[in-house]
């Protein structure tokens, strides 16, 4: 059992082609692991076990009849993130001002994932709003990291990632604005990516926000290129989702001959001490492994300045956002190519290789309705 549940999902639709094992045998051993370790982790906000063990054994019929035609996550149970709706069921935002509210829309990403083949099994905890950097609220209480239970598994994403370390998926969804899918995949030691902004697509008004992302986590790095891949490219909800949907590859060969740089602080960001030297460490490790200084080489991005130009020239408030006000915007967000991963560094919207696609300046402008 033990061996079962912390397989990587690679792995495990590997053997539902196989058939060593089947998606019902699967999801039965996660549920059994779910029943022993909820009242410890409390990383699970809603349990849709009834439906994932019909939509299982529909899975297991394809395998035995057409394996052929299985989709690319077909049979695999997902854990999503409480923050991204279903449409019929509940949509609190880990609040109790929104303990009844129900979801009337699915959003993209759990759409994508169900269309391959993928079983919702259980919705994961989060901060009240998926705003703050561990995961506890009135709604559904404190939740655990598994590897110590006097610890946080971090957030706003704590939920997913505890899940895959308490071995109760092999695949969960989160979203990341200052850190929360990194925050929890660091504490919980599983694999977490924050997406290009645009790859992914995202519902309103967060779309609109380059600094919230919606991703994947997992156990292994091949895990997270493959929910990754099922997610991402242009949705017709979201107005600046990114043409083409470009793929992870799985096949990224030997990395002989390739030079490694690292910057440790991305230009102007404060970085502990203990970081730094956990990071000059690894390169160093890097470069003896390879037997060449050149191999690892420190690199330093300049520094930017931050501008304050952009900001609302009328203090935000809950009224402001819809009552007509002049406010500064941005260059629209669809003008914006990013061509590479996000910083690591929470709130930093720098990414490699980004490059305006327009010069155009900051515009004045009027607005009496709600973005």
């Amino acid at each position: 059992m033990s061996e079962m549940m912390y397989l990587p999902a690679t792995e495990v639709l590997r053997r539902f082609r196989e058939r060593s094992f089947s998606p019902v045998e699967y999801l039965e051993t996660l549920a059994a692991r779910i029943e022993e370790t909820e009242p410890l982790i409390n990383a699970v906000a809603e349990r849709l076990l009834d439906e994932a063990l019909a939509a299982a054994r529909q899975a297991e019929t394809v395998y035995a009849t057409h394996a052929e035609d299985a989709r690319p996550l077909e049979g695999l149970p997902v854990a999503a993130k409480a923050e991204h709706p279903i449409a019929g069921r509940l949509f609190t935002d880990g609040s109790l001002a929104f303990a009844e509210r129900i979801a009337t829309v699915t959003h993209p990403i759990i759409e994508r994932i169900q269309n391959a083949g993928g079983i919702i099994h259980v919705r994961t905890t989060t901060p009240e709003f998926s705003c703050a950097p561990f995961t506890h609220s009135k709604l559904w209480g404190v939740t655990r990291n598994p590897w110590n239970l006097t610890y946080s598994p971090g957030g706003s994403s704590g939920g997913s990632a505890a899940s895959l370390a308490a071995g109760t998926t092999p695949l969960a969804t989160g979203s990341d604005i200052g850190g929360s899918i990194r925050i929890p995949a660091s504490f919980t030691g599983v694999v977490g990516f924050k997406p290009p902004y645009g790859r992914v697509p995202a519902l309103a008004p967060y779309n609109l926000d380059a600094y919230c992302h919606d991703g994947p986590l997992a156990r292994t790095v091949a895990d997270c290129a493959l929910l990754q891949n099922v997610i991402a490219g242009p949705h017709p909800l979201d107005v600046v989702s990114l043409r083409p949907a470009l793929a992870i590859p799985t096949e990224l060969g030997g990395v002989r001959g390739l030079r490694l740089a690292f910057a440790v602080n991305l230009g102007d960001w404060h970085v502990d001490p203990e970081v730094e030297a956990n990071t000059r460490a690894v390169a160093q490790a890097l470069r003896r492994w390879r037997r060449s200084r050149s191999a690892c080489v420190e690199r330093t991005l300049p520094r930017q300045p931050r501008s304050t130009s952009a900001r609302s020239s009328v203090p935000w408030s809950p009224t402001s956002m819809t009552s007509t006000a002049t406010c500064s915007l941005p260059t629209p967000a669809s003008s914006r190519r990013w061509d590479g991963a996000t910083t690591a560094r929470a709130g930093s919207s720098r990414g490699w290789n980004w490059k305006p696609r327009s010069t155009a300046k900051l515009a004045r402008c009027s607005s009496a309705t709600t973005p």
